[in-house]
């Protein structure tokens, strides 16, 4: 079926493809040693807002020029059906369902999108929002427990908090949160950790911050959250004054050092310009992380090999280039009734990888028929190619986007030990039946049909979403999937997985959906 996916959607064959690896091995080089701050234990309550709101969009990695001329190529010949939709596994979805969703955070005033993440931990789901802040909510009926504005939870108002991530680290049962500041001038820029002291979010939080040590006027953006055994991985693009990509940053914190109230340091490594480069979130104790990035339009992906993170014999290298078949940016997202457009981002990585045994699994949105399409692949880190690869969508003639996966070992195998996929991402439908906006989840097992096609509806629009008027509007930038870390009498670990996205409450108002589904009753 791996096969069949590739001729019908553009994508490189998994099986024996061979890798195309440039200088592998060769290391990259960490530029400084950076202090982060002693860390303040706090209860954070109240609603503070900045001194200024503001919003901006994700910097591209290419020029903003490129990016607009490669979204209206995708464009320009028009939106035609998916080749060769069959092979999906819509039979598997109805054993897969949707198991109950609730309302996440809203927007309260004047920041999109909502940057929407989450993450499940025991018994709470914690989401995180541009300007609606911080939320705990009960994972069993979603009711609110605790919502903070990250003025408050950082105790920083000078500038506007955004980029927020956040993970639920079940080996330590700990909350990590990540969030950064607009700069204050050329030379200061606040990025900020928060990890919880106990599985319970509503309980104190042990915060520390640092500024980026980069040159006067640049731009620390997009910082993404992963981690290992040892350590908090975290990755940022790097822009200059005049918004140009000059390099990609990765590190590693401690988690001996940041979970226990300790004082930390960390090597700053400099990747380069390989694009946006995602972390992962390693399932097991695996002494190598593995991070990966999607250039906006490529053949290949590029991926590194970390060793060590967190500890003093830490190190990242360059490992392969690992083989795709050419892809490009998707276009913008169709609503019915209006010109107006919802914006697909740039083929990048979005969110966090999972890593389990030697398998990476990620997904990010192309073009394919002239609509944007989310492609998952996963990624043999032995062999440097692709171990398999498929994409997701509601409909032949759907635009779909904002997608998000998460892996689970369950009903893995020893060749294959990524044995449950879960997704999220959002869809809109001009052709008839038309609808707006959905919140969209799905899943497939390691045995089926490499396609998931249709999925859960958790969310839809009543109306198209057009708060500024402007031709594209901001969506996403983010969405997110997470596995359930408890059991319950009728599903095992690793069988559940919790959903957040972005969902359209009016023309100009955003809010959040949050799902349950899972391989289980």
């Amino acid at each position: 079926m791996l096969a069949a996916l590739a001729l019908s959607l553009g994508l490189a064959q998994g099986a024996g493809a061979a890798a195309q690896p440039k200088a592998e091995g060769n290391p990259v080089k960490a530029t400084q040693r950076v202090h982060l701050s002693k860390p303040r234990l706090v209860n954070p309550t109240g609603h503070a807002k900045p001194k200024v709101q503001k919003s901006q969009a994700p910097l591209p990695t290419i020029s903003r020029q490129k990016l607009a001329e490669l979204k209206a190529d995708a464009t320009k010949h028009g939106a035609k059906n998916r080749p060769n939709m069959h092979g999906g596994n819509s039979a598997r979805m109805a054993k897969q369902p949707s198991q109950g969703s609730f309302e996440g955070l809203s927007q309260p005033c004047c920041l999109r999108p909502p940057d929407t993440t989450g993450a499940v931990g025991k018994g709470q789901y914690v989401e995180t929002v541009n300007g609606a802040g911080f939320g705990v909510f009960n994972k069993s009926d979603g009711s609110l427990l605790k919502n903070v504005s990250f003025a408050s939870f950082f105790g920083y108002s000078a500038e506007d908090i955004f980029d927020p991530r956040v993970l639920y680290d079940k080996k330590w049962n700990r909350w990590v949160i990540s969030a950064e500041a607009f700069p204050e001038n050329s030379t200061v820029q606040k990025v900020f950790y928060a990890v919880s002291t106990s599985s319970d979010a509503t309980k104190p939080f042990l915060i520390s911050t640092f500024d980026p040590p980069e040159n006067p006027g640049d731009f620390y953006d997009f910082p993404q959250l992963g981690l290992d055994q040892d350590a908090v991985i975290v990755t940022a693009n790097i822009f200059d004054s005049s918004n140009n990509y000059v390099r990609t940053r990765a590190f590693g914190l401690a988690k001996a050092d940041l979970y226990n109230g300790i004082g930390t340091s960390f090597l700053y490594f400099d990747l380069g310009t390989p694009g946006t480069v995602a972390p992962p979130v390693v399932d097991d104790n695996n002494a190598n992380s593995f991070l990966v990035a999607a250039a906006p339009t490529s053949d290949h992906l590029s991926l590194f090999k970390a060793t060590g993170l967190g500890r003093s014999n830490e190190a990242i290298s360059f490992q392969a280039d690992v083989p795709v078949t050419s892809y490009t940016v998707p276009p913008a997202a169709r609503q019915p009734g209006t010109s107006s457009l919802l914006d697909s981002s740039d083929s990048r990585f979005s969110n966090n990888s999972t890593q389990i045994g030697n398998q990476l699994l990620n997904i990010h949105t192309i073009s394919s028929g002239g609509l944007p399409t989310p492609v998952w692949y996963q990624i043999n880190t032995d062999t440097n190619a692709l171990t398999g690869a498929g994409a997701v969508f509601e409909a032949s003639n759907s635009d779909d986007f904002n997608a998000s996966v998460a892996g689970s070992p369950v009903g893995g195998t020893i060749s294959n030990p990524i044995g449950r996929m879960f997704f999220t991402w959002s869809s809109t439908q001009v052709n008839s039946p038309t609808h707006q906006v959905r919140v969209k989840s799905g899943g497939r097992l390691a045995t089926d049909s490499p396609n998931v096609i249709g999925g859960n509806t958790h969310s839809t629009a009543s109306t198209f979403y057009d708060p500024t008027g402007d031709p594209v509007e901001r969506w996403g930038d983010y969405s997110a999937v997470t596995i359930n870390p408890s059991a319950t009498n009728t599903c095992a670990v690793g069988n559940r997985a919790y959903v957040v996205n972005e969902r359209q409450i009016s023309t100009t108002s955003w809010g959040s959906r949050i799902g349950r589904l899972g391989f289980c009753s």
